[in-house]
């Protein structure tokens, strides 16, 4: 069995040995292909983001015994407070202070609520594909959903932006190293693929090993090519 799994390994090293060209071919043509894509066909896409703290109105002396339940209460209410820097009433608040070409499906469409668990912070995120863009539209949101928050839940917690956002200087968006490594391996899979194919539909014999092994007939002899040199 060591035998032939060694014959095996050794056909298999074969092949490639003798197709390396077109491996060679087609992995640096996925490479190409990802590298055109990476850095002159997808847009990079930005991301900007805020935290906002749900604190708690200061304790009296009667109040203190309660604070651990009132955090927890508070930690809950994150749910409720993301659901409402989600709803058009916020969207509609950022649409007026941006004064923009944006839409609230769009704004809606390119924000992320987030409550972060275990905490009393939710985190607001806006991506895009213009950084000015998403650093206005983040800032917008955040301001209406302080706004609209004291209106619609006034008994509600003390809402204070925590992190301000800043203009995002580099693309989250695309990843050009780690698209360029995925042609590199899929280039090397796609390769194998078309070479180990090619071998399988190539039924001609090539060699004296070929005429034992396909036609269980022995070889008698070889002729030998002879190359003439041209002067």
């Amino acid at each position: 069995m060591n035998e032939e799994m060694n014959i095996s390994i050794e056909d298999y090293l074969t092949i490639i040995k003798e197709r390396l060209w077109l491996i060679g071919t087609i992995t640096l043509a996925t490479v190409i292909i990802a590298g055109i894509l990476s850095f002159f066909v997808i847009k990079p896409t930005y991301e900007a983001s805020t935290s906002i703290i749900v604190g708690k109105p200061q304790a009296t002396t009667n109040q203190s015994a309660q604070l651990n339940s009132d955090v927890t209460m508070y930690q809950n209410l994150l749910i409720t407070y993301s659901e409402i820097a989600k709803s058009d009433l916020v969207a509609r608040g950022a649409l007026d202070e941006l004064k923009g070409n944006l839409t609230i499906d769009q704004i809606k469409a390119g924000v992320t609520v987030t409550p972060k668990t275990g905490t009393q912070i939710l985190m607001i995120t806006a991506k895009g594909k213009d950084p000015q863009e998403v650093f206005k539209v983040v800032n917008a949101i955040s301001t209406s959903f302080v706004e609209s928050t004291k209106k619609v839940y006034p008994t509600g917690g003390d809402i204070q932006v925590m992190d301000k956002a800043v203009i995002p200087l580099n693309p989250i968006s695309p990843n050009k190293k780690l698209n360029l490594a995925i042609g590199l391996l899929l280039g090397l899979m796609i390769s194998l693929g078309v070479v180990f194919l090619l071998e399988y539909m190539d039924n001609t014999i090539k060699t004296e090993s070929d005429v034992e092994k396909y036609l269980g007939l022995p070889v008698l002899g070889v002729i030998p090519r002879i190359i003439e040199d041209k002067k």
